[in-house]
């Protein structure tokens, strides 16, 4: 579990709560100004079959809003003047011919869907927020949630 001001972030397998390793980051000049900024890995193994990859904040009571870009999904959160972000690695699309996992945006988070193809690799999610929020910062948790850029991979 990772505390987080808009709640405990928690990882779930195919609906079955499950721990996981959490790194915390230094803040880099894209994202300067956050508040905390975390790479959670989550160790896949190919025998384990299909499975959804929940990372997501249980009791969060907010929409939440898409902020895809070039491989990188990713979701973010608003209360008040706090924005957390939560980011994973890939693309959603709804072919597995071609990818070996793929994934969904949750109303409480989002999640890694692998397939019988998907080998074994470590699924990552970026969790960075800051406090407080402006127009001038808006974009930083995006850049800090995002995990190929969190040098870790």
């Amino acid at each position: 579990m990772l505390l987080t001001p808009l709640g405990a972030i928690k990882l779930f397998v195919n609906d079955e709560e499950v721990g996981f390793t959490v790194i915390k980051l230094d803040l880099e000049l894209h994202c300067r100004d956050v508040n905390g900024r975390y790479l959670i890995q989550y160790e896949y193994k190919s025998e384990m079959k299909d499975q959804e990859i929940k990372c997501c904040i249980p009791s969060i009571d907010v929409k939440g809003d898409v902020e895809s870009g070039e491989r990188l999904e990713a979701i973010s959160f608003y209360r008040n003047d706090i924005k957390l972000t939560i980011g994973i690695v890939g693309g959603f699309t709804d072919g597995t011919n071609y990818i070996e996992y793929g994934g969904d945006y949750l109303s409480n988070g989002i999640q890694y869907v692998t397939y019988p193809t998907t080998s074994d690799r470590k699924f990552y999610f970026g969790v960075c927020w800051i406090q407080p929020l402006t127009e001038e910062n808006d974009n930083q948790t995006w850049f800090g949630a995002d995990p190929t850029l969190m040098g870790n991979l």
